[in-house]
């Protein structure tokens, strides 16, 4: 059982259950922190002969109930599986008719991806980019808009632009992925694809938290963060909470950037004396999948500042009423201002249109992005890649950034007919703002055996600058 259950309430368990085998605590969270993915355990599914046939660090009930209906197939349909899975590979167009390359989502991922096989393709080859948002959104200076560091206008760009550059864009909202008949729908019409990039990102859910809108402002939304600025101008001193309401969730390291962010904005106002921050997540420390090492250095940045750290927060509820969240079994934590970020799903579009795996996300090859169907990849926060640990690669717009490449030269070594060689290596980086004008920057290599090997740079100024002008670089380089 997990680290927060004891020898009495496992024995519970095991007679309420009737279970034949014994069941014990992991009081200190040992076994919980080597076999979970910083919060959720490893769900691990073993067939009748005894192999192990799904193996996931998330939980996804209505993927997870597919494989177990797999495995109660009858025998005819085992025999009849190799006949059924032989797929013909459709027809591409040809160099004079041109291909249609079709790219969902405008963010970091769909915006590379348009970009480098617009410039490598000629005319006779459509790229059509489709997202209900008429903008891009840079995700990372949300951070810098909550605490009045940028406009919202300073951050986006039309996607309209684009076609200056021979992309078509569609601003509407796609309904329907039809894998098998090469066609996605948005309420107006249907295009048709010879490649799909799958680019949607993660939905955010704060509907499925009661009182989330009553309560909490999002630190994921321009419109949240909009809201957070207003109520730290207006902020006299109490206690600021910054809530991770599940897991997984993108950017692993905006909840600490966040609080420190803010944490620097109040002492600036002069009432960080009168004031106490907390952070409460589900991770057993700071962005996990990382590593030991880079959990205590950013937890020891957070007790410098004296920023209150509460791993493991089971979150449960919110009381607007009374301004308190509650974890499974604990006792409500009082907030007068909280900052959370809300549940994140694959998008509708893709759960319905049966494109989901057992993780409740697109599976893809981790160094190819191609998904079971043929030329569809996924790309960004709406795939899930698992790590040499058993940890999943972490949602963060550098991997879409570098994913889009790989699936852009695969793309196009097809349709030029040459062997398809590119390939995602799980390099990476990321920023850590700590306020002051000072960042952090881990960098490594994800895909590293056994671990991820992955390094902070020491907090400086010039990381700082270096976040500043690759900003200012993405913003017009793609537009």
């Amino acid at each position: 059982m997990g680290p927060f259950e004891t020898s009495e309430s496992c024995q519970e368990w095991k007679e309420e259950y009737e279970l034949p085998f014994d069941v014990i605590p992991d009081e200190d969270g040992t076994i919980f922190k080597k076999l979970s993915n910083g919060w959720v355990p490893y769900t691990l599914l073993v067939g009748s002969d005894g192999k192990v046939v799904l193996w996931e660090s998330e939980f996804e009930e209505e993927g997870f109930a597919a494989v177990v209906e797999k495995l109660f197939q009858e025998p005819t349909d085992a025999q009849a599986e190799p006949e059924a899975a032989v797929r013909a590979v459709p027809q591409r167009a040809g160099r004079g008719l041109g291909a249609n390359i079709v790219i969902l989502g405008g963010g970091a991922g769909g915006l590379v991806a348009a970009h480098h096989l617009r410039r490598k393709l000629s005319g006779r080859d459509r790229i059509i980019l489709i997202d209900r948002s008429p903008n891009h959104l840079f995700q990372s200076s949300l951070l810098w808009h909550a605490v009045g560091q940028r406009r919202a206008d300073q951050i986006q760009r039309p996607l309209s632009d684009l076609t200056r550059k021979g992309v078509e864009f569609i601003n509407e909202e796609v309904v329907e992925i039809d894998a098998a008949s090469r066609q996605v729908r948005t309420k107006s019409q249907a295009i048709d694809f010879d490649f799909l990039i799958v680019s949607l990102g993660a939905q955010l859910r704060p509907d499925e938290v009661e009182g989330f809108d009553e309560m909490a402002l999002n630190l994921y939304d321009l419109e949240g963060t909009a809201k957070i600025n207003a109520a730290l101008d207006s902020f006299s001193g109490g206690t600021v909470g910054v809530l991770v309401t599940d897991m997984p969730f993108k950017c692993p390291a905006a909840p600490y950037e966040a609080a420190l962010l803010v944490e620097s904005f109040l002492r600036k106002k002069g009432v960080r004396d009168r004031s106490e921050i907390h952070i409460y997540t589900p991770e057993h420390q700071p962005m996990p999948v990382t590593g030991t090492a880079m959990g205590e250095a950013i937890t020891k940045v957070l007790h410098k500042r004296n920023i209150q750290y509460h791993p493991l927060f089971t979150f449960e509820k919110m009381d607007p009423s009374e301004r308190t969240i509650i974890k499974s079994g604990g006792e409500p934590q009082k907030v007068d201002l909280l900052l959370a970020i809300p549940p994140h799903r694959a998008p509708e579009v893709v759960r319905s249109s049966g494109l989901i795996g057992s993780s409740g996300w697109m599976h893809t090859d981790p160094h190819t992005m191609a998904t079971e169907h043929e030329g569809v990849y996924a790309i960004g926060d709406v795939n899930s890649i698992r790590l040499a640990n058993g940890k999943n690669l972490p949602m963060a717009g550098v991997f879409a950034h570098y994913e889009a490449g790989v699936v852009a030269e695969r793309i196009l070594a097809e349709i030029e007919g040459k062997p398809a060689t590119a390939t995602f290596n799980g390099k990476g980086y990321c920023w850590l703002e700590l306020g002051d004008g000072k960042a952090g920057i881990a960098s490594g290599n994800f895909y590293a055996e056994p671990e991820p090997a992955v390094r902070l740079y020491p907090p400086m100024h010039p990381w700082h600058w270096g976040k500043v002008l690759f900003e200012k670089w993405w913003l017009r380089h793609w537009f």
